[in-house]
């Protein structure tokens, strides 16, 4: 389960795209104490491998310019970026979205050679997909479209879109379903359901047995100001992290779901600063991640039953300087826990892996195959993690995917 850079959800499916060479907005410089820079230069040769994707032809190709005409870069006609990644019962999958016009893509490969584009898999104009799981042969992947939040759902050889119902309509697109898990014999969704008429914002959370019939749980007062940006499952609880403010700057929140309880918001010590982007459970409990609350490092947090948050001492592997760096997504692995995002830099930015045995001590790698990217998901599959994000900002974004040998 990944974070995903939601950037794109809060226009209603409008996408717009960065003009070439302008630089992402930055806070004011964090503390000295807080700002050392901190990247391992790889002792040696790049572990993380760039995959082949077979590309649309969109991708690719730029437009025929008028005789005299030139321009540096040229764009293509199309972007597309990549948000999540599962293993499944046909091997692994990315989806994202390739624009404009917005789209749902999906990519999987099949014989552990080339990415190509999901077999069946088909995105309506003006969808884009967030998040995917995956329980014995069923197979879930969810999003927005221009009706709010949608899901695909497919058996491993057919796949559907789910119906039009109330429960996942959204009036203005101003819903969407961010991350997806299972628990027991369900598929569990989060994200948000908005109402820009009354600027007011609103978390959710849905369940369904099939990925096509969703009904929307009752957070109650949890759910108030909230987004939910990932979710992941304990043995007797559904955890939830995002926001309850801006999603990019927090502040932060998290929620925890059992049968006896239901939703309740929880706890965040000392505070709730910065935002969560991912979570994912390991031995210890819950562990998320993300960025601090002047966007000037990342930030972990650990918790035991996902409904108190503890965040971890800041460390010199959380910061670059006095520039962003933001965690994503993490996933849990047999030796420890890998995490995932980016970092700003004065060129376009890189993405960057961070590595720990046990949520609390962190160190940081970037490589060369990382320049220019930005890592949205991470997956174990098999004797391999896989990272997706994109690559390109500002000329132009490009879904990549990244693979290393599980440490």
């Amino acid at each position: 389960m990944k974070r995903k850079r939601h950037s794109l959800l809060a226009i209603g499916l409008a996408v717009v795209i960065s003009g070439c060479g302008t630089p992402r907005a930055t806070q004011a410089p964090a503390s000295t104490a807080a700002a050392s820079a901190s990247t391992s230069a790889p002792a040696e040769a790049d572990r993380w491998v760039v995959a082949d994707i077979e590309q649309p032809s969109a991708v690719q190709t730029a437009p025929s310019l008028e005789p005299g005409y030139q321009c540096h870069p040229c764009h293509f006609l199309a972007e597309n970026e990549l948000f999540d990644v599962a293993d499944s019962s046909i091997g692994p999958i990315a989806v994202g979205v390739q624009q404009p016009p917005a789209q749902a893509v999906a990519f999987t490969l099949p014989d552990r050679g080339r990415w190509v584009p999901l077999p069946g898999f088909s995105g309506a104009d003006g969808s884009s997909a967030l998040g995917v799981a995956s329980r014995d042969e069923r197979i879930v992947i969810v999003g927005q479209d221009a009706t709010g939040a949608t899901t695909w759902a497919s058996d491993g050889a057919n796949w559907r879109q789910a119906p039009h119902q109330n429960d996942l309509e959204v009036p203005y697109s101003a819903g969407a379903m961010s991350a997806v898990t299972t628990f027991g014999d369900e598929f569990v969704a989060g994200g948000y359901r908005d109402d820009p008429l009354h600027s007011a914002a609103s978390a959710a959370a849905w369940r369904s047995r099939d990925g096509l019939t969703w009904r929307a749980d009752d957070g109650g007062t949890a759910f108030a100001g909230g987004r939910i940006l990932d979710i992941a499952t304990g043995p007797a609880a559904v955890v939830a992290v995002g926001t309850h403010g801006d999603p990019t700057y927090g502040p932060a929140a998290a929620w925890r779901w059992t049968k006896t309880s239901g939703w309740q918001r929880a706890r965040l010590e000392p505070d709730d600063s910065g935002a969560m982007r991912g979570v994912t459970t390991y031995p210890g409990g819950f562990v998320a991640v993300g960025a601090n609350a002047d966007d000037h490092g990342a930030r972990v947090w650990t918790s035991a039953d996902g409904l108190t948050w503890t965040v971890v001492p800041d460390q010199p592997a959380f910061h670059y300087y006095t520039l962003p760096v933001r965690m994503h997504t993490v996933v849990a692995m047999p030796d420890g826990l890998v995490a995932a995002g980016l970092r700003f830099d004065a060129g376009k930015g890189s993405a960057v892996v961070w590595t720990s045995p046990d949520g609390t001590a962190w160190e940081s790698r970037w490589e060369t195959s990382f320049s220019g990217g930005e890592i949205d998901g991470l997956a174990a599959n098999g004797n391999s993690i896989v990272a997706v994000g994109r690559t390109g900002y500002p000329d132009w974004n490009t879904a990549t995917i990244w693979v290393t040998p599980a440490p």
